[in-house]
């Protein structure tokens, strides 16, 4: 094979961009802006041919600080400036906020592909859209978003408030053709979802060279010689050693998606062959090493590697090598090669078919390069007799996930502080949009963005707002302790809300993780955070307040987050969450034991009932209702508005 010792960037030119120039229907385009032309690149498998996969992009609108907005001493504790305020409110009441595309609706059109106008050079694309607008703007002008051609459908974005005025059109003839328009809550398809065809014939002719060099019974994947392979040679595989590199990389990552998880990959493929390559560094088939990690058996028998240097760059790479063969390479003729190896693979205990190492040397290797971890200690609550962290988070969370106004209400007066920071470091914007709009991460930000005074938000008022805006949450039951880490220490000299002298109060540091839906994106998963609270005396006022404490600050962190393949949505029960006591807290009640059959019938009444899907009627039975008929019913009703279509029947 022989390919070179490194990675060569893409020589491709950009085509020229003519004033006319279109992209044949295929990519997402804002309406009327001047499309543009991809870039040609190196060949990816699961991308348009001859493209990036960028097929334009959108500058977000970035607001800028007024000098205003600097303030002195004072701003920190100002309030959120007047337009902030009202894009919080237009958000939560569902009008316009900014340029984001939560107030956007995603229609899906057909009958497009029947019409007259099928061969305009971008198959009819920008005829239909001008054809909708002028349809579309009988009372108020309309126009359309994002558009793209996606075989017999088109699909657009269009303002909520306009939707009706487009879906009005259903029915009507374009082109000799009638139209069929509805609203979906599907995600508009992107350009890199698809591959062209040419790209679909070679990936498949490749997928069939790994199935027949696959060995199910010895779990190996046989990738030697891949000079003299016919399939391999007809596609011009090895026309040149760039492309050559470039086939062996695509191979490798072909094999790591034939396997849904890592543990299947790992049990599917244990053994590779590279021999009789041409390889004189592990450079030029380093992918190996990055999309299957796990194997136990390697051959690179049979090449041209002359010096340990020339496998160096795997040094550390494959924890799990167990059997490693170089006959027929000049490195064999070194002496203490192998010594060396065993220090870089540390389950290494064949080479060349001579044993190296006893299994037990192999624990101890593998015992000096992961050391014992210091022990994750228990939650550490120091509140006093009074119990008054216990008694808060207990109260906190389901009333965060059920009624975050009363919640709003009950702990935070004008003065309280309530602030999110977004660690947005998954490499993936989507699934952190909503929060991001309101991170005061300083980081990102930094220190003199007038954001991160608009971002602290103060006031339960405005707390309670902010909070409309974020995704329903469910965190897991305080009666499951190994699904939080609690800590909780007192802290001095906070000023007294009487004015007279200093107080204590309490910072309580809360770890953990909760199931989220994100109705607006489309999005359910589940995400780790952190929450940091400082409690404190609460201010005198007339009625007394609703606790002795209040929270005086509140920040929010957010880290990682995993998708989940049905919606993690517990049915709300608002107004069930029972005041929190001052002392002498009476337990919760215990869920409630019911025999299968008893559970099913419960089940299928509520079904029958709501028309919700036998999921969310088992999720409004076994929350906040504790599998009490009438209490899901009536968290049914209050919450309905709520709720996704997906969780209703008619909508499956």
């Amino acid at each position: 094979m022989a390919p070179p010792t490194g990675p060569r960037a893409g020589t491709g030119r950009a085509p020229p961009r003519g004033p006319r120039a279109t992209g044949g229907g295929g990519g997402i385009q804002k309406r009327r802006a001047n499309p543009r032309t991809d870039r040609d690149g190196d060949v990816s498998m699961d991308a348009p041919a001859g493209g990036s996969g960028k097929v334009g992009s959108t500058s977000a609108a970035r607001g800028r600080g007024s000098k205003d907005a600097r303030g002195g001493r004072g701003a920190v504790n100002s309030r959120t400036s007047s337009r902030v305020v009202q894009n919080l409110q237009n958000y939560v009441n569902g009008g316009p906020v900014g340029k984001t595309q939560s107030n956007m609706a995603t229609l899906k059109i057909y009958g497009m592909a029947n019409s007259k106008g099928t061969g305009n050079r971008d198959g009819g694309l920008r005829n239909l859209l001008t054809f909708l607008e002028r349809k579309a703007s009988k009372e108020k002008p309309v126009t359309i978003g994002k558009s793209l051609l996606d075989g017999d459908c088109v699909w657009i974005t269009v303002r909520k408030d306009h939707a009706p005025d487009v879906l009005r059109l259903n029915g009507f003839s374009y082109a000799g053709a009638p139209l069929t328009i509805t609203e979906t809550n599907e995600r508009m398809p992107r350009p890199e979802d698809k591959i062209s065809k040419d790209a679909a014939e070679t990936k498949q002719k490749l997928v069939a060279v790994l199935a027949r060099r696959y060995n199910a019974d010895m779990k190996l994947l046989d990738l030697s010689s891949l000079g003299t392979d016919a399939t391999l040679s007809s596609m011009g595989t090895f026309n040149s050693k760039d492309l050559a590199e470039k086939a062996f990389k695509v191979l490798v990552v072909l094999a790591s998606q034939q396997y849904k998880t890592a543990a299947e990959k790992r049990e599917g493929i244990q053994a590779i062959s590279l021999a009789s390559n041409g390889l004189n560094d592990v450079m030029q088939v380093f992918t190996l090493a990055t999309s299957l990690p796990d194997i136990k058996r390697l051959d690179l028998s049979s090449n041209n590697l002359d010096s340990l240097s020339k496998i160096a760059k795997w040094q550390h790479r494959f924890q799990h090598l167990e059997e490693l063969h170089l006959t027929g390479n000049p490195i064999t003729a070194q002496p203490n090669f192998a010594a060396e190896l065993i220090k870089w693979f540390p389950s290494l205990q064949n080479i060349n078919g001579q044993i190296v190492r006893s299994p037990q040397e192999v624990d101890e290797a593998l015992k000096g390069m992961h050391p014992t971890p210091l022990p994750q200690f228990p939650s550490n609550l120091r509140d006093g007799e009074a119990n008054v962290a216990s008694i808060f988070v207990q109260a906190f969370f389901p009333m965060f996930d059920t009624d975050r106004a009363r919640l709003a209400a009950e702990f935070y007066d004008d003065d309280s502080w309530f602030s999110i920071q977004a660690i947005a470091n998954s490499g993936r914007n989507l699934p952190w949009k909503t929060y991001l709009k309101y991170s005061r991460n300083v980081h990102k930000l930094g220190e003199k963005n007038p954001a991160t005074v608009q971002r602290l938000f103060t006031g339960g008022s405005l707390i309670a707002d902010m909070w409309k805006a974020l995704p329903s949450t469910r965190h897991p039951s305080m009666e499951n302790p190994g699904a939080w880490l609690i800590d909780c220490h007192t802290f001095p000299n906070l000023a007294d809300p009487t004015g007279h002298g200093f107080a204590t109060g309490l910072l309580i540091t809360v770890n953990g993780q909760f199931e989220e839906s994100d109705t607006t994106e489309n999005l359910y998963g589940k995400r780790t955070f952190t929450r940091t609270f400082i409690l404190g005396p609460s201010k005198p006022s007339n009625p007394p307040p609703a606790h002795p404490y209040r929270v005086i600050s509140d920040q929010l962190t957010l880290h990682d987050w995993t998708p989940a393949e049905t919606p993690a949505v517990q049915a709300p029960v608002a107004n069930q969450v029972p005041q929190v006591p001052v002392a002498n807290p009476v337990p919760p009640a215990g869920p409630v034991v019911l025999d299968e059959v008893t559970k099913n019938q419960l089940i299928q009444e509520v079904m029958k009932r709501t028309g919700m899907t036998p999921e969310y009627s088992e999720l409004c039975l076994s929350g906040t209702a504790n599998w009490n008929f009438e209490l899901a019913l009536k968290s049914f009703e209050e919450q309905r508005a709520n709720l996704p279509p997906t969780a209703f029947m008619n909508a499956v």
